[in-house]
């Protein structure tokens, strides 16, 4: 056994309020890591938490049972009654945290397949443990091999290629009608979630002449400002889509904003150079019937919605290429476990059949009387090279058996050698 604790609740297993009582803020976290660690048994301790999920993982000694210390953990600080958390938590052990824990960081377990936060959060997390000193040789081992799995996943496979939320559908689908956005003057219509996901998508792909308006002002300027972006008057709504190759619509408006008149007269006056409306709102912003007028091309929910879905399939399609590496990954670095852990004992074993060769090597000298040092040293030397070889069998087998039972076995055995006779006794 490793003795690797996981366990926790996410998206899946517990509602909203529940995660946010359960999670730990940036206040929280070093004086949750501080008592994680102070916890009798425990010798390594990280804390992951997120949004959508609250994990922690601990490596323990042999006494100690880390799921059952996870849980009480995870309720004390919540103030969830045990009985009334627990349903609510999953838990692994050992290789299944291993494997858990790289599906995470290769956002294979996210609520959005392969949304690339994931890793950013789970490596933040880990620098918060790093500072509170509760991370040592293993855990941080095993999560620089995390690391590595979620890199060969972003660069081996296509799972983060496909936009699978509809604010970045959209951008997408801008981008790839217009190429370079750097070079586009684009307007965006409403400050709510979607409107400030669609200013990062397009602020993260390299659009420069943004612009956003609201009925609100104040709540312009503010997101504005997040984004270097300008905030405009509502009042002057036709004005600014006539300055603009790009119209992003997202507001809680029950009217249509944009209609067919409106649009046909930006048209003449921009001498009917194209122009894009995105229109993400429910209901719709814009007049369907825009799209009808030469060089006007309209896009809704709808159409945006088609594209998640197709993109999603492209993302799973991926991700069977990914659970592949993260398989892969798992067993290189249990293999790696198992060196740490036969690595102490091969040295005890060789060094315990080097004492009882040389026990007898000295009876023998004795008999046969004294010997030139050169001789003796030449003597113990190949006395080393027959314990190295007599005791590497052995313990190939232990470092290579996938069998917990045998090599719990081979470990009862190897145990026997090494002990001395006074110990055996």
């Amino acid at each position: 056994m490793f003795n690797f604790f996981l366990a926790g609740l996410n998206h899946r297993t517990a509602k909203l309020d529940v995660r946010q009582m359960a999670a730990f803020n940036s206040d929280q976290m070093s004086a949750g890591l501080d008592r994680l660690s102070a916890s009798p048994g425990i010798l390594e301790s990280m804390i992951l938490s997120t949004c959508n999920r609250v994990e922690i993982l601990v490596k323990a000694d042999e006494q100690t049972d880390g799921v059952e210390l996870i849980e009480t953990f995870l309720s004390d600080h919540s103030q969830i009654p045990l009985p009334q958390i627990k349903p609510k938590l999953y838990s692994y052990i050992d290789e299944p945290a291993i494997r858990h824990l790289f599906r995470v960081a290769s956002s294979l377990d996210s609520m959005v397949l392969g949304e690339p936060q994931i890793l950013g959060q789970v490596k933040s997390c880990y620098s918060a443990a790093v500072e509170s000193g509760t991370v040592g040789t293993y855990l941080n081992s095993l999560l620089q091999s995390a690391f590595r799995t979620a890199k060969r996943v972003r660069t081996e496979t296509s799972i983060g290629e496909y936009p699978v939320s509809v604010s970045s559908a959209a951008i997408e689908l801008v981008r790839k009608i217009f190429g370079d956005l750097g070079k586009k003057s684009i307007l965006v219509v409403g400050a709510g979630k979607m409107g400030e996901a669609a200013l990062r998508y397009l602020s993260d792909m390299g659009a420069h002449s943004l612009y956003l308006t609201n009925r609100n002002p104040e709540t312009a300027r503010e997101m504005a400002e997040q984004f270097a972006a300008l905030a405009v008057p509502f009042a002057d709504l036709r004005e600014w889509i006539f300055r603009t190759d790009i119209v992003f619509t997202s507001t809680g408006a029950s009217e249509t904003l944009i209609d067919y008149p409106m649009v046909h007269q930006i048209m003449h006056d921009r001498k009917n150079a194209p122009l894009v409306f995105i229109d993400i709102s429910v209901p719709r912003n814009v007049d369907p019937k825009v799209g009808t007028i030469n060089n006007v091309f309209c896009y809704d929910i709808d159409d945006l919605q088609a594209v998640v879905e197709a993109n999603l399939h492209e993302r799973v399609k991926a991700a069977a290429a990914a659970e592949k590496i993260v398989e892969h990954e798992v067993q290189v670095f249990c293999a790696k476990l198992k060196s740490f852990n036969v690595a102490p004992v091969m040295m005890q074993v060789q060094g315990r059949i080097e004492e009882i060769c040389k026990m007898e090597l000295h009876r023998c000298l004795k008999k046969i009387g004294p010997q030139e040092p050169k001789q003796i040293q030449e003597l113990e030397s190949m006395i080393s090279r027959i314990a190295g070889k007599i005791a590497h069998p052995l313990l190939v087998k232990l470092r290579d058996s996938h069998d917990s039972v045998n090599s719990a076995a081979y470990m009862d055995l190897i145990n026997q050698i090494i002990k001395s006779p006074k110990d055996r006794e």
